[in-house]
């Protein structure tokens, strides 16, 4: 998992993997009050931008997810958002076993969750080990997002 803000975007890009690079210039640079919610692909289906308009919920009533084929960077617009994260670990049985056709595996309570705090600004990059819960709050509140996935074969 990589935290960082737009604000530091600048400095930090000179650590970033190319493909983080290209990826992270985009959602600093993209006007996205101009974009409804939906898919944007960059680069067919391996480098695509979903903006995202959800509300946050507790974490009780929210899965925990993991990918395979997919790194996710989680860019915060509008709204106030914790994403639940721990590293991924081969004794975690998924609710939900993985499935190909949205790369996703479902998992319920994660012994050792860390809550991350995104505000507008805040990207996170998550790795396919990564099991992150996204949009998590206290009360239901609104939430403008985009998350960009990333295929693992761009790296």
């Amino acid at each position: 998992m990589i935290i960082g803000h737009r604000s530091n975007w600048a400095k930090d890009r000179a650590f970033a993997h190319p493909v983080l690079q290209q990826a992270i210039d985009y959602l600093t640079t993209t006007d996205f009050g101009k974009l409804e919610a939906g898919a944007y692909p960059l680069q067919d289906d391996d480098m695509v931008a979903i903006v995202m308009e959800r509300s946050t919920r507790p974490g009780a009533e929210q899965p925990a997810e993991k990918h395979e084929q997919f790194l996710d960077i989680h860019y915060l617009l509008e709204g106030d958002e914790t994403i639940g994260w721990a590293a991924g670990r081969e004794d975690l049985i998924p609710t939900r076993p993985y499935e190909t056709g949205d790369d996703t595996a479902l998992y319920g309570d994660i012994p050792g969750e860390l809550p991350v705090r995104l505000t507008p600004g805040t990207y996170v990059v998550l790795f396919p080990e990564d099991i992150h819960r996204p949009l998590l709050a206290d009360r239901p509140a609104p939430v403008r997002k985009v998350v960009m996935k990333l295929h693992t074969r761009l790296f």
